[in-house]
């Protein structure tokens, strides 16, 4: 685990600082409680499903996705979880250590990030990041760690893309029946919903706060996301290119793609 600190601490933290493994995700005053959250992950998390390295936690050995009560329990046991530092007698949440990121949240969140995104596909019960009357603590830190400023670095350079997580679904099989009709309609009303521009100016504003959040220790990055995903593109265009001419295949070259490197830099 101190090994998977380290590796999440250099995304998180990428200044030339004193400390150069980034944030202490095991503060001394309350390590114990640290390390007691990370062990608790392996009773919370369903015990018999199917190993994947993408669709973890999601489905039974023959395929079939876990019961919808399995998974509320899995959500209901993490909110107490998280009740813990975050309740009417001990105001300091939303983590799950208190007030502070620590490794418990990092071990914690891959698996939460993509329950967000893949339950809802699975069953219409299930909305663990928006749920608040349900859930409210697993609510409070979906907030915190995945979508506020709080927390920014997880948010623009470790978060996953909740569309890849979704995809997951259709790839990781449903026994021989095939993927349910419910879960591609879900699959692609959740895509539409995305797709769509931001309706309200303070939720772009809120994006944007994140990002300047971010930025603000980092002067040589963009000021919005998308000129920071143009600037990567520049600057790696020569790999991008030298990437592309490996897979041209006769599907490229029949649509009159370009075929040499200079024609597809000039291209980009």
């Amino acid at each position: 685990m101190r090994i998977f600190q380290t590796a999440i601490s250099s995304l998180l933290d990428d200044d030339d600082d004193d400390d150069k493994y980034g944030p202490n995700l095991y503060p001394a005053d309350i390590e114990t409680d640290v390390t007691q959250k990370i062990k608790a992950f392996r009773n919370t998390f369903p015990q018999q499903s199917r190993p994947s390295s993408r669709a973890a936690f999601l489905f039974r050995y023959n395929g079939e996705p876990l019961g919808e009560k399995e998974f509320q329990k899995v959500l209901a046991d993490t909110d107490a979880l998280l009740s813990q530092h975050n309740n009417k007698n001990n105001k300091n949440g939303p983590f799950f250590c208190g007030q502070r990121v620590t490794a418990a949240d990092i071990a914690w969140a891959p698996f939460l990030e993509r329950y967000g995104a893949q339950l809802p596909c699975l069953y219409d019960g299930l909305h663990p990041t928006t749920d608040e009357a349900t859930y409210p603590h697993l609510n409070a830190w979906y907030k915190a760690m995945i979508s506020s400023n709080v927390f920014a670095a997880y948010s623009c350079r470790v978060k996953g893309d909740s569309s890849s997580w979704r995809k997951v679904l259709s790839m990781a099989g449903y026994g021989n029946a095939g993927i349910p009709s419910t879960v591609i309609t879900r699959m692609d009303n959740a895509a539409s919903k995305e797709a769509k521009p931001l309706p309200h100016d303070d939720q772009q504003q809120q994006q944007q706060s994140i990002w300047d959040s971010y930025v603000a220790s980092r002067p040589w990055m963009a000021h919005t996301p998308s000129a920071e995903a143009s600037a990567t593109i520049v600057r790696n265009r020569k790999y991008i290119v030298q990437d592309i001419s490996k897979r041209i295949s006769s599907k490229w070259t029949e649509r009159g793609l370009p075929e040499q490197e200079p024609s597809i830099d000039l291209a980009m």
